[in-house]
């Protein structure tokens, strides 16, 4: 068994937030990738709701098992309109679905690295 050194609720609100970017980045790329792809049905990733839904609801001990069992989940979009060839993939949403996604990974990231500096300085006692 690994040692956790992050297994405070924030921390790993912000590690379950990173894979979730991850997941998203690779379904909008897919979907890019995918855009002239006769009958291709884009795909998304849902993961905030979810996880609202567990830090409004959970406390303790179930808190932490909620965080831990959440995963981001992917969905296929059979809703959106479709082109005349079946496809539904919309490049200038996926762009800006892509270039949001990578501004909260980035906060995630910035927010996890806060956190390992200050647990530096208190492992060096404020040195």
């Amino acid at each position: 068994m690994a040692l956790e050194f992050f297994t405070d609720v924030a921390s790993t609100v912000l590690s379950k937030s990173l894979d979730a970017s991850a997941a998203r980045q690779k379904a909008i790329a897919n979907n890019i990738a995918n855009v002239e792809t006769p009958g291709y049905k884009r795909s998304s990733v849902s993961f905030e709701n979810e996880l609202k839904r567990i830090l409004e609801r959970k406390r303790g001990h179930d808190l932490r098992k909620g965080l831990q069992e959440l995963t981001p989940t992917r969905q296929t979009d059979t809703i959106s309109p479709c082109k005349p060839d079946g496809n539904n993939v919309n490049i200038d949403a996926e762009i800006a679905d892509l270039a949001k996604t990578q501004g909260n990974y980035k906060a995630s990231v910035t927010l996890l690295e806060a956190k390992i500096a200050l647990l530096r300085t208190a492992i060096s006692g404020g040195k």
